[in-house]
């Protein structure tokens, strides 16, 4: 099971996600990793003391359309060029161009969230321009509904979408509850309940309330390949002997 440590970066900071409310995230306080915003040292930080090397990174700027969507381009693009780091990133895709440029990031996975996507048709054309294995699709949920701003996907269901994906050979599909960010709540919810029990041609990883070793075992037996973790890790809650036992 990989445990991928999360980076969330808005205006050009790595910041503590809350529920959702992105209005209210700010730097971390008191970290036992790192109380440097700049997103090289937090990486670095997570590789020295964790030894954790792929990171899951949402450019919260270019999903929300801020007025500074370019903010984060360039410190994304020196981690991914001044060290061997594995970078999956959410950078708000709607569209094939919006792929193709964040692929010419030099990252290793776009993640393409449904927050955000403007149709499933956009991911079946990403799979036939580029290696499906650079693709992660996350389905993202807030307080247990879908997160669309599509009409088109709106009207389908999760695990419909889910099961196309699936289909389609990506390298994963992330189940990635809002509501449970640095809620330390635990992970499960019946979204993901769902999508386990009923996917099985795709590796699956979640995001969402993950607050210690013992949650982590837990989806481990579900079968999810893998799970995104930052408050957990700021304050303390899970060590790198924990992780090592996994």
């Amino acid at each position: 099971m990989k445990v991928i440590p999360v980076m969330d970066l808005l205006n050009g900071e790595v910041v503590q996600g809350k529920g959702g409310r992105r209005n209210e995230y700010q730097p971390f306080s008191d970290s036992i990793i790192s109380n440097d915003p700049a997103l090289l040292s937090v990486a670095n930080a997570f590789y020295e003391k964790l030894t954790l090397d792929w990171f899951y990174i949402a450019d919260l700027d270019r999903i929300q359309s801020t007025d500074n969507t370019e903010i984060n381009k360039d410190i994304i693009i020196e981690l991914v060029e001044t060290s061997n780091y594995k970078i999956s990133i959410d950078a708000g895709c709607k569209e094939v161009e919006d792929i193709e440029e964040i692929l010419d990031w030099g990252v290793d996975q776009v993640i393409i969230g449904t927050e955000t996507l403007s149709s499933l048709s956009v991911l079946e054309k990403a799979v036939s321009e580029f290696n499906p294995k650079k693709i992660i699709l996350s389905v993202d949920f807030k307080g247990g509904e879908l997160l669309t701003n599509s009409e088109k996907i709106r009207k389908i269901k999760p695990i419909e979408i889910a099961e196309f994906a699936g289909n389609l050979g990506l390298k994963a599909i992330i189940v990635l509850e809002l509501q449970k960010v640095g809620s330390q709540t635990g992970p499960l919810n019946d979204s993901l309940i769902e999508i386990v029990e009923n996917v099985s041609t795709i590796p699956i990883i979640t995001g969402g309330g993950v607050r210690s070793l013992q949650d982590l075992i837990v989806l481990k037996e579900k079968g999810i390949k893998g799970a995104l973790v930052a408050t957990a890790f700021h304050n303390g809650n899970i060590k790198k002997e924990e992780l090592e036992s996994l």
